[in-house]
């Protein structure tokens, strides 16, 4: 006959209270033997596994405590023991299995085993501790799939645990939630094997030793035991887990001002980082790395994505670096350019390193520098060491200005460029070089007026400073050119000026794009270094111009000489012309020494051509002062009669003096111009004493234009008037822009033609009045309609030919 074993349920919802406490704890103390480490692990290990374990076993004998029998029971207190050992071994197992990195099947499976059958040893030795007066049968299929459901259980458990161990996945009702499950489930272990157990009286005596009875107040203790236990676990994993935060928190200040630190060194390097897991095709980027490549950091990164950025000519040579890493999976490096959304180029240089990782998984790390500032300084300098090589090579400006730009244009794709120069007699600009611009645009600003509102190439040499336009379509100073610019698709436009040393503007270096686009700092050096080599070649043009023209003049004055056209006062009228030559060349020694150069570049002295014309200068002046001494010597040997003149054109005399006076012109920035007929009738005269009175007016003409800041213009008229019978005279007239005077002055001014002495690069009104005068001729001066004044000879028409 079999005893009935009845439940108190009171119990039994104390067992199943007790477990979901259990798989709260255990769930707790998972988080802290994964988060530890060292010794520390195994602490947590041994003392959440005795938490863990005392729980279970208490829900275990609470549940044996629920079952009542008709007859007394006792526990022998030695094999409790054993159960509870049991217990504790199982909760070890347990967090072991789930405090691991990774989980597998196997590993969970072996897991759930060892701790279902920890579990089934701890309940089967318990139940083996009842002492009384009968005798315990099991139910064979029972107690197997007690078996299995510990098993299961276990499983399922496990599972859990692992997946809420993390502290800042498993919080609030997940936790929760987790612990009811695994607490309703745990007990149907217990109560399917209680199920197993039947129980016959034997009528035997029960053996006494070492058994103990578990009267209401035990079972209470019991529960307050456990209950204490698993609250001091709790308690300890509380405080621990706050001075872990606290620490975590620092530790993430440190890594965080660190990482500032980087990023910030990063982006002054312009050196990125990066890592890229083969297998997965998984790639991470630093922030610098991001704006390297120009990317939103939200772009998840790629090796398709890299390639979109790659330079068309690099992409095969990337793509194949690319294949033989992620075959080989050896260390990499390399360069390759990269096109930015703008058009713009970018030169970047990849390192990266192998690094070993899970078996048959390959990752790399490294790093990738923008070393485009580093390869435009190389290619700058080996384009501005080609162009000094031309310089001193003495190649024309046209093909050395057209280099410059096609040197700019390699350096900062997309750019098209040209170089305008200054005609100071037009006030224009004319094109030096365009070599990319579209045809029709730059035949159609070749000649652009220098102003203040002519698009950004006019105002900028106006202005003599740098005009930026980066949108053409919205830009007033384009009012008047714009249509031109956007119907060749030209949207921007920076002009710079191309100085002298003394700061004269020689000229602008013009940069279009095809859209709206603003420079950047690296836009600006690169301008200012084209612009630097540009006057340096301009201003050599200018210097050999300046040096063919300075022997020129000698040789016009050696023609003089040596053609016996001086007259007895040659030694004091020519020597006035030599000294504009000696002038002339003495400045021209002055622009080549201010000059620039750059020693160590084109040759041992910067730019030797330029020493050798110093050389030429240097004679030129040495010979015009022979010439001056042999004009005094020709003096004392001159034996023409006073009244002997040769016939004259007027119209060669003005073409002597404008070579005369082209560098005085120059340098006080006068333009000059003629108005001569061809019905001009010739004079008789010495040619000499006739171009020094009418440079004498000219000279007089600027020094009128001195404080004069608008257009200065100098204008040679020439003219025929019939006077009384059937005579003639030739006029010739030179009028300038100064400030002019009044007529009630011209007395005042008459006088002066006695009084005023030789200075500068003329006579003197005094000496020009004599000479007039001699030539039967008269001076003459007047106010002009609008500003300035006009002063002029007039001379006799010669009606034939005389001859010497």
């Amino acid at each position: 006959m079999h005893l009935i074993c009845s439940h108190n349920y009171t119990l039994v919802a104390l067992s199943v209270l007790i477990a979901m406490f259990t798989s709260f704890a255990a769930l707790d103390l998972a988080g802290r033997v994964t988060a530890a480490g060292g010794w520390i692990r195994a602490v947590w290990l041994l003392g959440g596994a005795g938490a863990m374990g005392t729980g279970i076993w208490s829900m275990h004998y609470i549940g044996m405590l629920a079952c009542i029998l008709p007859l007394p029971v006792a526990y022998h207190w030695p094999t409790v023991l054993l159960s509870l050992f049991a217990a504790i071994l199982a909760s070890i197992i347990a967090l072991y299995v789930v405090s691991q990195q990774k989980m597998s099947a196997f590993r969970a499976c072996s897991g759930s085993i060892l701790m279902g059958g920890g579990i089934a040893s701890m309940h089967y030795i318990g139940m083996a501790a009842m002492r009384m007066s009968a005798i315990t049968h099991y139910d064979s299929f029972l107690v197997v799939l007690s078996v299995v459901l510990a098993v299961l259980i276990s499983l399922a458990a496990l599972w859990i645990t692992f997946h809420l161990r993390d502290e800042k996945v498993a919080t609030g009702w997940r936790k929760i939630a987790g612990a009811v499950v695994m607490g309703a489930a745990i007990p149907i272990m217990h109560y399917t094997g209680m199920a197993a157990a039947h129980f016959t009286p034997s009528g035997m005596p029960t053996d006494p030793s070492h058994a103990i009875s578990i009267s209401t107040l035990g079972t209470a203790g019991i529960v307050a035991a456990t209950l204490i236990v698993l609250g001091l676990a709790l308690l300890t994993s509380w405080v621990d887990r706050r001075f872990a935060a606290q620490t975590l928190e620092l530790q993430e200040e440190k890594l965080h001002q660190s990482e500032a630190y980087l990023s910030e060194a990063q982006r002054l390097s312009h050196t990125g980082s990066f890592g890229w897991r083969v297998s997965t095709g998984e790639i991470m980027w630093s922030e610098e790395t991001y704006r390297i490549f120009q990317f939103e950091r939200t772009t998840t990164p790629t090796v398709k994505l890299v390639l979109q950025r790659v330079h068309p000519e690099d992409a095969a040579q990337v793509q194949r670096t690319i294949e033989h890493a992620s075959q080989n999976g050896k260390d990499f490096e390399h360069e390759y350019r990269l096109v930015m959304p703008d058009g713009s180029v970018k030169h970047v240089h990849v390192v990266a390193r192998a690094k070993s990782g899970e078996p048959c998984e390959l990752e790399f790390v490294g790093a990738v520098m923008d070393v485009t500032e580093r390869r435009r300084a190389e290619m700058l300098l080996g384009g501005e060491k080609r162009l000094l090589e031309m310089i001193a090579r003495g190649e024309s400006r046209t093909l050395i200005l057209d280099a410059l730009c096609r040197l700019f244009e390699e350096l900062a794709s997309g750019a098209l460029s040209s170089i305008l120069l200054s005609d100071p007699k037009a006030s224009r600009l004319r094109h030096g070089a365009a070599p990319s611009l579209p045809e029709g645009y730059a035949e159609a600003i070749d000649g652009l007026v220098i102003g203040p509102c002519a698009g950004s190439c006019g105002t900028a040499a106006y202005r003599a400073e740098p005009v930026l336009v980066s949108d053409i379509a919205t830009d007033p100073l384009w009012a008047d050119y714009r249509a031109l610019a956007l119907a060749h698709g030209l949207q921007a436009c920076w002009s710079t000026p191309i100085l002298s040393p003394a700061g004269r503007v020689l000229g602008t270096f013009a940069i279009y794009y095809r859209e709206p686009r603003s420079p950047t700092p690296q836009d600006h050096n690169l301008i200012d270094q084209i612009t630097h080599l540009a006057s340096i070649a301009v201003e050599r043009d200018l210097a050999e111009e300046a040096l063919r023209q300075a022997q020129a003049d000698l040789a016009h004055v050696s023609r003089v000489t040596t053609m016996g056209e001086l007259t007895a006062s040659i030694a004091h009228e020519v020597n006035q012309p030599l000294t504009a030559v000696v002038n002339n060349a003495n400045a021209c020694i002055s622009l080549l020494d201010s000059a620039p150069t750059r020693p160590g570049e084109g040759g041992p002295s910067g730019t030797p051509n330029l020493e050798e014309v110093r050389e030429a200068l240097a004679e030129i002046i040495e010979d015009a002062n022979r010439a001056g001494a042999v004009t005094m010597r020709v003096r004392q040997l001159a034996k023409k009669a006073p009244g002997e003149r040769s016939l004259l054109d007027l119209r060669d005399i003005v073409k002597d003096v404008l070579i005369l006076a082209r560098y005085e012109s120059i340098a006080r920035c006068v333009s000059i111009h003629t108005d001569l007929p061809e019905d001009l009738p010739s004079v008789s005269g010495d040619r000499v004493q006739l171009q020094q009175v009418l440079l004498n007016l000219i000279v007089n003409g600027m020094d009128a234009m001195n404080t004069v800041e608008e257009s200065k213009r100098v204008l040679i008229i020439c003219g025929r008037r019939e006077i009384r019978d059937g005579k003639s005279e030739a006029l010739l007239g030179v009028q300038d822009a100064g400030t002019g005077f009044k007529p009630q002055e011209m007395d005042r001014l008459f006088e002066a033609f006695y009084t005023t002495k030789p200075q500068g690069m003329g006579m003197g009104l005094a000496i020009s009045r004599s000479i007039i005068e001699a030539h039967r001729g008269r001076l003459w001066a007047e106010s002009n309609e609008g500003c300035g004044a006009t002063f002029g000879f007039c001379l006799p028409a010669a009606p034939t030919p005389v001859h010497d």
